[in-house]
Parts: structure tokens; sequence; C-alpha cells
């Protein structure tokens, strides 16, 4: 149940987003978006054979010494595929990246190609040059904060206009159908899950979940919070899952890029937000352990602290395989 303080909170955070929103429609309306990345720039791969890339990513190195990412030639880089399926027929990261590219006016790297390996996909992609924002956070004023928060809210609000189809299944972007899913929403014995063939079969999932936690603490059968479901109210929308400071890339353009879209996929609305507080609650993750930054994501996401709820009280029933 919320308290006052809870629904004061969720009351500022939902009068601070209605005021963005008419601002981002007013700014839209003005100054459109002139869709920069829909230009059609070539590239110093576009001559290369698939076999001369891979061949040549074998001598490539790595962006950081942690990362999977490496630099193929001076404007690209390459990445394999994080899909859990085995013998996947594409490889989701760059099938979302690639409806980011046509739909949104939302920067990200652009897929140059996509390449067979022997067990995944290497994916060759724009260069974006230019620090993180986890980088340079701390260097920002306040009111530069706040401009980020804006621009990511607007970045995020276009992902959620990108609405799955009714027959489309949760989960990573695929015409093979339905895929494995990964996300921290999972938990962190087992980050993966599914397939789901539907958005009622992840729904079904959360709520056995959330009975077995129940019963785990031996609430009674009548006990309110039994009736206390999972949240399938709004549809399955493309969400980022991995959004905190080190994958904004602050563009030579001034831009804010966003990349790592390897946990992608269409997932309800307040997955977004939930993955977000979790990621950005961990300095190692985020890049920061600035109050201010963690106080902005529900501006950023919206306020879905009852979901966020939900989920941390049957957090137990996700510890069963």
């Amino acid at each position: 149940m919320d308290t006052p303080e809870g629904t004061r909170k969720w009351l500022f955070y939902a009068f601070l987003g209605m005021i963005a929103d008419i601002l981002d429609i007013i700014l839209t309306s003005v100054i459109p978006d002139k869709r920069p990345q829909r230009s059609i720039v070539p590239s110093d791969v576009d001559q290369l054979s698939n076999e001369e890339i891979l061949k040549l990513s074998k001598n490539s190195s790595k962006l950081h010494p942690d990362a999977g990412v490496v630099k193929l030639t001076p404007g690209t880089v390459a990445k394999g595929s994080q899909d859990l399926d085995e013998d996947a027929a594409d490889a989701s990261e760059a099938n979302a990246l690639d409806l980011l590219f046509a739909e949104t006016t939302i920067p990200v790297p652009r897929v140059r190609r996509v390449v067979k390996r022997q067990w995944d996909f290497w994916i060759v992609m724009d260069y974006i040059s230019g620090p993180t924002l986890a980088h340079v956070w701390g260097t920002l004023s306040t009111w530069q904060k706040i401009r980020v928060a804006f621009t990511l809210r607007r970045y995020v609000r276009q992902l959620r206009r990108l609405k799955a189809s009714a027959t489309t299944p949760p989960g990573p972007l695929s015409a093979q159908g339905a895929r494995i899913c990964e996300s921290p929403i999972f938990g962190q014995v087992q980050s993966h899950r599914g397939p789901f063939a539907s958005y009622s079969e992840l729904s079904d999932f959360f709520n056995k979940r959330h009975q077995m936690a129940m019963d785990a603490k031996k609430l009674p059968r009548d006990d309110p919070s039994r009736n206390d479901l999972f949240d399938d109210s709004e549809p399955l929308v493309l969400t980022h899952q991995d959004l905190n400071l080190r994958n904004v890339i602050v563009g030579e353009d001034g831009r804010l890029w966003i990349v790592d879209w390897g946990w992608a996929g269409y997932y309800p609305p307040w997955f977004e937000y939930v993955v977000m507080r979790r990621q950005n609650e961990d300095e190692t993750i985020s890049g920061t352990n600035d109050e201010f930054w963690k106080a902005l994501v529900p501006f950023i996401c919206g306020p879905y602290f009852r979901q966020e709820r939900w989920l941390w009280r049957m957090s137990q029933g996700l510890y069963f395989r």
C-alpha cells in the first residue's frame, strides 16, 4: 500500500514529467528533429568482404580491457552478438539498432555489417567518438545535468512509441520468433528466462513466481498481497534495459548517443525504470554514486514505484528455476 509520502513523491515526478512532455511537444513542433542519423554516409568497411572483416577483427584492439567491443577500422567498431539462443537466425541487437535508425531520432550507431561466425554474429557499426557521460558527469553544472535528463526522457518517449504488435512475443527483436530474454529484471541467480511466446506467458511466469515467493514466506492463502499481480496493463514497448552513464556517449557533435543495445527488446514500459534504478545503484556499473543522478531516474523513465516494490516483494520467487 502506498504511504502518503510515497504518493506525494509519485505526484511530484508525474507533474514534472507532464511539464517536460509538454515542452517536448512544443520544441518538436517549433524545431523538428532533422534525423541526421538517417543520412547515408559511406563507411570504410563497405568494400571489405565478410572474410576480410573477420580476418581484420583478429588483430583489432579492444576499446576497453573489460569490453567486448573492438576498434575494427578508424570509422567502425565490432562486437559479438549477445543472443543466448542456439543457432540464432539473426542478431537481435543489430535488429534493434536498424529499427531505431529508421524510426526514431535517437542517436545510435549505424549497423554497417552483420557477419555470421561459428557460434554468433559479428556486428560492425559506426564508431562514435567522444567521452562517456560517466566520464564527464562530475564536471557538469546542475543545469547541464537537468538538460541531460530531459534529453534522455525524450529518447525514452520515442522508445515507447515503438510498440510490439499483438502477435510479437516479448524479448529480443528477431524474425525467428520468441527468443530467450536476458534482463536484470529476472534476478541475479538467473538473468535469462523464456522464451515467452506471448505477453500473457511472460505475465504468467511472474505471477507464478510471485506465488512461490508468498509460499516461501508462508503467507496465508487469503492474504490480500497474493492478489497483487504482475502489471501488464501497458503494451510491450522497445526498451534498452541498460541505461546508465557508461552507455551514453557525448559525441563530438554535442549530442548524446546511446550505445550497447544487447539487452534491448519488447517489454512492459516499467522494466526500463526498474532496470535503470538497479543499474544506477551500483557505482561500478553506472560510473557514478551521485545522488542527484539517481534522483533523476524516475523523471527519465517515469515513477514506476509500485511496480518496483512488487518486483522486490516477489524477488525470492526468482531464485527458483
